[in-house]
């Protein structure tokens, strides 16, 4: 069990530290939340509805929806899940990625009991044009302990046809 701490550890300060080489000018921030997952030890995989703020009055925010892997140690049930993300861009220049969407990966710590918190870095998108860096911890309902890589697909939510159950 201490093993297990002591690894959460070093992977939550991996994880915050940020990556130079796609640092960039922060852009906005992307929220993303989540209905939980069953853990299978190995992996897990949960669906995350997100919404981005970008800075500037000029725009409107974004809604996109995706899916979140988790490869690694990964044990328990998470409940109702919040995650922030400061957005970075590796630059302005014409011709660079307006939108989200696309693949990020990264690093993924995680632990809870009844409360609990998490912290995922991840560099992707478009291009590998983005970084997402943890703003505030994630805040998760459950009983789980994750330490691993993590996967986050994004999709424009207006492209994704929804299915309405009463």
């Amino acid at each position: 069990m201490k093993t297990l701490f002591a690894a959460a550890a070093v992977a939550l300060a991996t994880a915050a530290v940020p990556l130079p080489a796609f640092a960039g000018a922060k852009v906005g921030t992307l929220s993303c939340k989540s209905q939980g997952t069953i853990n299978q030890i190995v992996s897990s995989s949960e669906t995350v509805l997100c919404r981005y703020i970008p800075f500037g009055k000029f725009h409107g925010t974004e809604t996109y929806v995706g899916t979140l892997d988790t490869y690694g140690v990964d044990l328990g049930i998470t409940g109702r899940t919040l995650m922030t993300w400061s957005v970075l861009a590796a630059s302005f220049e014409a011709g660079e990625p307006a939108s989200l969407a696309g693949t990020y990966y990264g690093t993924s710590i995680d632990a809870s009991f009844a409360v609990g918190v998490g912290a995922k870095s991840l560099i992707g998108g478009p291009d590998r044009g983005f970084t997402l860096q943890p703003t505030s911890v994630q805040i998760q309902e459950g009983v789980n302990a994750t330490v691993g890589v993590a996967r986050l697909t994004l999709q424009d939510a207006d492209a994704t046809p929804v299915v309405y159950k009463p």
